[in-house]
């Protein structure tokens, strides 16, 4: 979590309206007021040993700090453990700090899950991995392991991720790990801005940023941040935690001093919301050596907990709609060479039409199709990845990833 210790931070930021832009878009969100079987038993895979693992991991680097050499180490690892989950892409999104002492930072990564039905609709998750130290200003030997602020977070996206990867969704999902979150929301405000510029449509952004403290005495809770203009997608979280977790006290504050990622979302035009341990009893270790385990995150039940209530509130959102991939329609169809160069065959029982997006979700060309084996070509598009949505004449839509060279 991004504390704002520093004047120049306090000036970059101060560039930005607290206010949130107006939506982009508006969408509307279902109402849950009981359990689905389905979304309960993805919520109940999710794992207290594989979320300490990596935890534990993360904190186990000397720092995380944006600056320091070891941030690639972890942006590599992040890549890797992304990329072994299956998700249909996953990608290094590059920004440039701006208005301080160096230029160059660690990645995000963006993991993929393309929907089937919408899949220019986006439902996002993230959280930031960079880490901070008040103690020092050298960026290299100063020891961050950032725990709780944020390794908590991470862990939580990476389970979601795990588990949501062998389902199938009619909404894409975005899985992202952030950098330079403690320099004043750097690599998130980079990519907010990128989907805003390119009228990327996000149906919600769901914030992780430290969940892994809980005050001596005090049961489990959520304290929840969003602006105003976000209340109907609050709504939907409250309902969301309510259907699921009825004793689980839940409601709306503010931290009395920072901020984290889910703002560069509200002030990009985007719905937003960041669930957060107890603002008024958050763990006092961060930003210090002594955000470890044990000691920063000393309740797993309660980092659990949150990244449950992630993962299902992100599965709703999408729009579950198979208990595994291989149930889907994308068998009955062959779309190759993949890598392409110039031209793309597609072949189905049924083909209807086709429709081709970029990476950002944006649609690059629309062709209906003029029998069951069609052949299209892609010599004009730019390197890179690109979502191939077939439609079937039985109203069914199946979706391939393609990389055109």
């Amino acid at each position: 979590m991004n504390k704002l210790h520093l004047l120049i931070i306090i000036v970059f930021l101060s560039n930005f309206a607290f206010a949130q832009a107006p939506h982009i878009y508006e969408h509307t969100y279902p109402a849950v007021t009981e359990e689905n079987p389905q979304i309960r038993a993805l919520m109940d895979k999710v794992s207290i040993d594989s979320l300490t693992t990596t935890i534990e991991h993360l904190s186990s680097y000397h720092t995380r700090r944006y600056d320091s050499q070891m941030i690639y180490e972890v942006q590599d690892w992040l890549f890797d453990t992304y990329q072994s989950i299956g998700l249909d892409s996953v990608y290094r999104h590059d920004f440039k700090l701006q208005n301080l002492s160096i230029t160059e930072t660690g990645d995000n990564i963006i993991g993929i899950q393309w929907g089937t039905k919408y899949p220019n609709e986006f439902v996002v998750c993230g959280a930031h991995y960079d880490s901070y130290n008040w103690d020092g200003y050298d960026p290299d030997t100063i020891f961050a392991p950032g725990a709780d602020d944020n390794a908590t977070g991470c862990a939580g996206i990476l389970e979601t991720a795990k588990i949501l990867s062998r389902c199938s969704f009619d909404r894409s999902i975005l899985y992202c790990a952030w950098c330079a979150e403690e320099c004043g929301l750097l690599g998130s405000a980079a990519f907010a801005k990128d989907c805003a510029e390119q009228r990327m449509d996000i149906v919600g952004y769901f914030n992780m940023d430290m969940n892994g403290y809980l005050e001596e005495g005090s049961d489990i809770h959520v304290h929840l941040m969003y602006t105003t203009q976000d209340s109907t997608f609050a709504d939907y979280f409250y309902g969301f935690c309510h259907a699921y977790y009825p004793e689980m006290p839940i409601r709306q504050a503010w931290l009395e001093g920072g901020d984290s990622d889910y703002s560069s979302f509200n002030r990009n035009g985007y719905p937003a919301l960041h669930p957060f341990e107890d603002v008024h009893a958050s763990s006092p270790f961060i930003h210090s050596r002594l955000d470890v385990m044990g000691l920063s995150v000393n309740n797993m039940e309660q980092s659990k907990r949150f990244a449950e209530l992630n993962l299902g509130a992100v599965a709703t959102l999408a729009g579950i709609n198979n208990a595994a991939v291989e149930e889907t329609v994308v068998q009955e169809i062959t779309v190759f060479p993949n890598p392409a160069s110039d031209r793309i065959n597609i072949k189905a029982e049924g083909l209807q039409n086709v429709t081709v997006y970029d990476m950002m979700g944006q649609k690059i060309v629309f062709c209906p199709a003029s029998s069951d084996d069609f052949a299209m070509d892609v010599n004009g598009f730019k390197s890179g990845l690109y979502l191939f949505a077939v439609q079937l004449k039985n109203g069914q839509t199946a979706t391939q990833s393609v990389i055109i060279r």
